[in-house]
């Protein structure tokens, strides 16, 4: 004998319901295990931590050779100033962007062997601009929207200072 079961439109809705919250469940679980590596924000963050310690490295550098460059020091000074005012641009886009990124820049720089600290010099200084400059213009063509026109506008502005204020 076979028996035949009918089903009243109330526990069809019911299972329908149960099936539709366990399927939408393994999406989000499926979703969120698929997003393993860092987002966008961090890998842009951390493409402008190095720029945040270059700008300030050349701030110190400007600084440290006014006294040996009387005949440079107003416009040292003014390269010191701006490149204090990238530093600050740019870390208020990586604490924009990620505040995880944003702790690590007051750490120090990893370094693969200890430098041996040498004054400063005007010319130098000129190769350490361009190697500025040319890190940002890099970091520039990778990125987009907003973050690109900034990192962009460094560039530009330290390739000027390198050709006009300390030329």
């Amino acid at each position: 004998m076979s028996r035949v079961t009918t089903l009243d439109r109330r526990t069809v809705l019911r299972g329908g319901l149960v099936v539709g919250v366990a399927v939408a469940g393994l999406g989000a679980v499926s979703v969120s295990g698929c997003s393993t590596g860092p987002s966008e924000e961090t890998i842009t963050a951390e493409r402008l931590t190095p720029l945040v310690r270059s700008a300030l490295a050349d701030e110190k550098s400007a600084r440290a050779i006014v006294p040996a460059e009387a005949g440079y020091a107003a416009a040292l000074t003014v390269v010191a100033d701006q490149r204090a005012e990238h530093a600050r641009a740019l870390r208020e886009e990586i604490i924009r962007l990620d505040q995880d990124v944003a702790t690590t820049l007051d750490q120090p720089a990893p370094s693969t062997s200890p430098a041996p600290a040498t004054p400063p010099t005007l010319v130098g200084f000129r190769t350490d601009l361009e190697r500025s400059s040319g890190e940002a213009r890099d970091v520039a063509i990778s990125l987009s929207g907003y973050p690109a026109g900034l990192v962009g506008s460094v560039a530009a502005a330290v390739t000027s200072m390198r050709e006009v204020q300390l030329a």
